[in-house]
């Protein structure tokens, strides 16, 4: 049986439209997962660890179904070498990091998702259609945060999987993220006399999430050519505006860089970037130098903390054999570094630049994806490697890798015209 594609204007085989639905619910499940278990947390049932772990694995396993079919020889042998290395590291130091495996999993399976079956068109479509819901449920938490609140008890759903608990709430009758609102003191850094002290979160429950979702959609915007100016513009002012809800000072800083990168770097200038994470840990451990009597609870005291953390470690820390077991908050290169150890993540990072790009749009898109991902470790913990945002993002950079043409009979169907042949070599493509 074969189906429509009113995109394409092709006709493709059934099951291939089967498997492209998929795609897009697993894609979707991945965005508003959460706020969907938020939802039945608050008004059905209450929601610990081992369900929002279910939700995962359910959309991990979704994945595999869509690629079973298309499953080569190279995903295989990435999926076995890195299980052999995280069973190592366990053996040695006598614990499992299933976090780890977790995390290492997201990129995998959502990179090879988009090199599969993902497109540049299917992308643009699904990422606008995101772009639109997080902006509808974001903008509706600004302007009836008490019926949001009423309908979504972010906070409580957060403290029954032990990740807080009630007295850690400073913000009285406060339904929604710990960091959904600028303690006083500290105050908005964005249009503060405009939109006070609260930081929208919309679908991702945490305003951090919802910044980093932000740089992602600004990277893909600026990573199109300049003749895609108005897609680019529209990438851009929705990033912007995404920014200004949630309060990101690190979406706002990192959306500078990514501009003036776009202004400024032309041809293999990009590649420049695989030097950010050296050049990240190298002012870490300076501002840790210079400021080392300086203590606060702001983006200075921070990145001063991290540096002292990161010039203090030793051969054990980083080889992943010592503070694995360590919460280490905000810093982003301690977590990967005791998690995983220095030599899987030398070599995951040479693996992340020996992809083949197909075009010029895929070379600035991996290099604005590395400028992301070097500045977020620098004062993040963890949000990097939420399903929420690396879900999306790794599907992003898989659709723009280049893959070889197989299985054209499946993937590029008979066309209804000499003209929709065209348009689906491209679609495949």
């Amino acid at each position: 049986m074969t189906h429509m594609d009113s995109q394409a204007d092709v006709v493709v085989p059934k099951d291939e439209h089967l498997l492209r639905q998929l795609t897009i619910a697993i894609l979707f499940g991945a965005v508003l997962y959460q706020m969907m278990l938020c939802l039945v947390h608050t008004h059905v049932l209450t929601i610990r660890t081992a369900f929002v772990g279910a939700a995962e694995f359910l959309l991990y396993l979704g994945c595999l179904v869509v690629m079973a079919r298309r499953l080569r020889i190279e995903f295989v042998a990435v999926v076995a070498l890195v299980a052999a290395y995280l069973f190592l590291l366990a053996l040695l130091r006598g614990s499992l990091d299933a976090k780890g495996f977790r995390d290492v999993l997201i990129v995998i399976l959502f990179y090879w998702l988009g090199k599969t079956m993902g497109s540049v068109v299917l992308a643009d479509r699904l990422l606008k259609i995101m772009i639109g819901v997080v902006l509808a449920i974001g903008l509706f938490e600004l302007l009836f945060v008490d019926l949001y609140s009423r309908v979504f008890n972010v906070f409580s759903y957060y403290v029954s999987q032990g990740g807080l608990t009630n007295s850690t709430n400073w913000a009285k009758d406060s339904t929604l993220a710990l960091n959904g609102i600028r303690p006083e003191g500290i105050g908005r850094t964005i249009l503060p006399s405009l939109l006070g002290n609260h930081r929208v979160s919309s679908v991702f429950l945490e305003p951090v999430s919802l910044g980093n979702f932000a740089v992602i959609v600004a990277a893909w915007g600026l990573a199109k050519d300049k003749s895609a100016w108005r897609e680019m513009l529209f990438y851009v002012s929705t990033a912007v505006l995404m920014i200004a809800l949630c309060d990101s000072r690190y979406g706002l800083l990192t959306l500078s860089v990514l501009i003036a990168m776009r202004v400024v770097f032309i041809g293999r200038m990009y590649l420049t970037t695989m030097l950010m994470p050296l050049i990240c840990v190298v002012l870490l451990i300076a501002i840790a130098l210079l400021f080392s009597n300086y203590y606060g609870d702001n983006m200075l005291g921070r990145l001063r903390i991290t540096g002292t953390v990161l010039m203090n470690f030793d051969v054990a820390e980083l080889f992943g054999m010592k503070g694995y077991n360590i919460g280490y908050g905000d810093m982003g290169y301690a977590v990967l570094l005791t998690r995983f150890g220095l030599p899987f993540l030398l070599l995951a990072w040479g693996a992340f630049w020996m992809i083949r790009m197909r075009d010029d749009v895929g070379m600035r898109f991996r290099g604005f994806a590395a400028v992301y991902m070097s500045l977020i470790l620098s004062i993040s913990g963890t949000s990097m490697m939420a399903l929420k945002t690396a879900g999306v993002l790794w599907f992003l950079m898989g659709c723009l890798a280049m893959r070889e043409k197989v299985a054209l009979s499946m993937r590029e169907p008979r066309a209804t015209s000499s003209s929709g042949a065209d348009r689906s070599m491209r679609y495949a493509n």
